[in-house]
């Protein structure tokens, strides 16, 4: 069985994945942002192995998730699933630029960073990357067009695509050591899709499990998933490997971490 974490995983496909995967008998650790949270996840999922708790939305917060999951010890399987969809900028003080992009990009980039390498790590992306612009990785952090161009819909598309390339970038560069694939869970009617959402939880459920368990071609170098855990395709641009170390060069200035050979 696997030693497994799944951050934001109070409610929505982080924490229905983590009820399968109890039930198969993995050892599940669950994430979030408070205690009131982390009560109701356990409530939940009664035979999660514990909750770590940790706000992403602050570089603390971040390095303390990091420093409490390497105090458990090394994981089999990550799965990055915490996310901010739409709404206003809310730039961070600390930081110095959206939460939205520190959440989707910088925290996962600094978890990475920090934590053990596990043996499968997977992020979690969307289909709207396909509408993330490549041109925009030079303002990753909003730092030229500023507040008063924020557009929170094009920034996440915008995420999503630095995602994957980081994904990408990670994957070439631990081939062998580590799995590494994003996933498209599908929309679905949870607090960040919707109520219009058209797809089932159920679908894209189906994913995590199927890449928490290793069932999947694990020799393949940064696959990308669907819905039933269909192999799907990127946008080309995410496949652009001078576009990828792009990506992690402006997250390692920003960070001071490098990502570990």
């Amino acid at each position: 069985m696997s030693r497994i974490l799944i951050t934001g995983s109070t409610d929505g496909f982080g924490l229905c994945a983590a009820q399968q995967l109890v039930a198969k008998g993995h050892k599940v650790y669950l994430h979030a942002r408070s205690a009131e949270r982390a009560a109701a996840a356990e409530q939940a999922c009664p035979g999660a192995a514990g909750t770590l708790i940790a706000d992403l939305s602050h570089f603390a917060g971040v390095n303390k998730l990091a420093n409490d999951a390497n105090e458990i010890g090394p994981f089999d399987v990550v799965i990055h699933n915490a996310g901010v969809f739409l709404g206003p900028q809310r730039k961070l003080s600390d930081m110095d630029l959206p939460m939205q992009v520190f959440v989707n990009v910088v925290a996962p980039y600094i978890l990475t960073c920090r934590m053990h390498k596990p043996k499968r790590l997977v992020y979690i992306s969307s289909t709207l990357h396909k509408q993330g612009e490549p041109a925009n990785v030079e303002d990753m952090f909003w730092t030229r067009r500023g507040e008063d161009e924020w557009n929170d819909f094009q920034s996440y598309c915008d995420t999503k695509l630095q995602l994957n390339l980081l994904a990408n970038a990670i994957a070439k560069r631990w081939k062998g050591e580590t799995s590494v694939a994003t996933v498209h869970p599908g929309w679905v009617a949870t607090k960040l899709g919707g109520k219009e959402a058209p797809d089932r939880l159920e679908d894209g459920v189906e994913t995590y499990v199927k890449l928490a368990e290793g069932d999947y071609d694990q020799s393949l170098v940064a696959p990308y998933f669907e819905p039933k855990g269909k192999l799907g395709e990127q946008l080309p641009a995410a496949e652009d490997e001078k576009l990828q170390e792009r990506v992690v060069a402006m997250l390692e200035a920003k960070t001071g971490l490098k990502i570990p050979a």
